[in-house]
């Protein structure tokens, strides 16, 4: 907290731990480089020797014996790689009319929902996200207006004028996709991801698998540097600081949550989401789901796509 008429903090804040700053910035939980501090009353050894036992669990070698607050929740993706892909604020390629991926969460679930759009190009093994919308309504006329804005100002853009837009929306929950494309039917070079295993179903479908196996590659792109933000003044949506914000704070509650069995017939369940103490989880998703399924489709030799079906006459 700080005090409104001189600005300057209100508390005095001092932290005593065993661990040092660089070891924390990286997240390594074996750091000994402040052994000296250990006081004279506790023995070196035995301390060494508990960092053996607790190997597999760092978290308690940081909250036990670092002296570092650890977040309760088994958070999948790291703090530090998350911090360098909003920092890296990248610029678009000088490549001509590259195709735009736009991954959709057309929010028609339960109160906890927004609609999210997530706008993004790949290059060269690389992901840059481009634009990013929220809108809290289940109107779907609303959503789709705000689709069709979104990508009319991406093609404002001089890189993008001629472009492909590959959508993929996610149909969970019933016909959201074949809504979309019939909203958007009448925008140039628009099309539709196709499922390969349901010929002529639209959209993508979201399974726990899916899920585990989507989780797995995002962090792998966030660790190996791959995923980027398109610097803010270029960055397409109608609030980019809030949007940004959100999908920053998404990516850090998004975790694994363990769920105890209620009686000994039934198993415990691990499931992965950010919907956890109000928090919402929808950019993180359509971010998750993008980098998965458009790497999936790269690897087929490309997605399978529908065109909207234009109205003549």
């Amino acid at each position: 907290m700080v005090d409104p008429v001189t600005k300057e903090k209100i508390f005095f804040m001092m932290q005593i731990r065993l661990a040092c700053d660089d070891c924390i910035r990286n997240e390594k939980s074996d750091c000994v480089h402040n052994s000296h501090l250990i006081p004279t009353w506790q023995s070196s050894v035995r301390h060494e020797r508990l960092l053996h036992i607790m190997a597999d669990r760092p978290d308690l070698i940081k909250s036990e014996l670092a002296g570092v607050a650890v977040d309760p929740m088994q958070s999948i993706f790291r703090s530090s790689d998350i911090s360098l892909m909003f920092d890296s604020n990248e610029c678009i390629p000088a490549q001509i009319d590259a195709d735009i991926f736009v991954c959709i969460d057309p929010a028609a679930g339960g109160p906890g929902s927004d609609y999210a759009v997530l706008s993004f190009i790949r290059w060269r093994g690389q992901i840059t996200l481009i634009g990013a919308e929220v809108l809290d309504t289940k109107h779907p006329e609303k959503q789709h207006a705000l689709l069709e804005s979104h990508i009319n100002r991406i093609r404002q853009k001089t890189n993008f004028r001629n472009s492909r837009v590959i959508v993929y929306v996610e149909r969970n929950l019933g016909n959201e996709a074949e809504f979309h494309r019939y909203s958007l039917r009448h925008m140039h070079r628009v099309y539709f991801r196709e499922d390969p295993q349901h010929p002529g179903r639209i959209g993508i479908l979201t399974t726990e698998a899916v899920k585990h196996s989507a989780s797995t590659l995002l962090d792998i792109y966030l660790r190996e540097r791959r995923l980027s933000v398109e610097k803010s003044n270029e960055f397409v949506s109608n609030d980019t600081r809030e949007v940004l914000e959100r999908l920053r704070e998404q990516l850090h509650v998004f975790s694994l949550q363990f769920k105890a069995p209620k009686d000994t017939f039934e198993k415990l369940r691990v499931a992965i989401s950010g919907k956890l103490a109000g928090c919402k989880d929808d950019l993180c998703m359509t971010l998750l789901l993008g980098v998965w399924f458009t790497d999936l489709d790269a690897s087929n030799g490309g997605a399978m796509m529908r065109e909207p079906e234009y109205i003549t006459g």
